[in-house]
């Protein structure tokens, strides 16, 4: 179905697209309509927005949340059709205050995804971290209790203010070319470890 006219059940997929010192990346949420949606246009950039909100909370200064991709769940281009996604610019920087040392991009905040039934998903967020946020444990980086106690509370503020306009829930959504498995994300836990991505890695904030 287009974007532009939104049944209950259907799933889309939110992607913010970040940029620091000349790098770019994204990350991907998938959201469920829980109801037909009136004025479909209105509320998927409503959509988008309080995504954003989010996003600014724990992205660090500087870091650039460039624009938002709403998109019917379709796999990219199969076929191309216009009418199954809308771009939406921003143009905002992320709101956390860095305290030391920026730490490089590859260091990703890991935030699981409690789901309803089955395996937790997984987002790796990029921009988010100084080296007052870590420690390091038989070698491995790790968050600080203050830092992850930080940042969980961006989230809990969002999901008890903001969180997704009426009518969307965040889910996990696998199958293709329709979503066959769809399950509700109940919350979303930041975790004490610090996954290390590379940056040309495409497989970080998958489900």
């Amino acid at each position: 179905m287009p974007i532009d006219n939104v049944f209950q059940g259907e799933v889309f997929t939110v992607r913010i697209y970040k940029q620091y010192v000349g790098f770019a990346w994204a990350n991907t949420y998938e959201v469920q309509a829980t109801i037909d949606i009136p004025n479909p246009i209105t509320a998927i950039e409503a959509l988008a927005s309080n995504l954003v909100t989010l996003e600014r909370s724990i992205h660090l200064q500087g870091v650039i949340i460039d624009r938002v991709i709403v998109s019917t769940y379709v796999p990219d281009a199969q076929p191309y059709n216009p009418a199954t996604f809308t771009s939406i610019p921003i143009s905002l920087s992320g709101q956390r205050t860095p305290v030391g040392e920026v730490l490089p991009l590859e260091l990703c905040m890991f935030v699981r995804r409690d789901a309803q039934f089955g395996r937790d998903g997984k987002l790796l967020y990029r921009g988010c971290l100084t080296e007052n946020d870590m420690f390091a444990a038989a070698f491995r980086p790790l968050l600080t209790s203050s830092a992850r106690s930080s940042l969980q509370a961006s989230f809990a503020t969002w999901l008890s203010g903001t969180g997704l306009p009426s009518g969307f829930q965040l889910v996990m959504a696998r199958g293709a070319p329709a979503p066959t498995n769809v399950r509700l994300v109940n919350g979303l836990l930041v975790s004490e470890k610090i996954a290390v991505k590379k940056l040309n890695n495409r497989y970080f904030d998958r489900p």
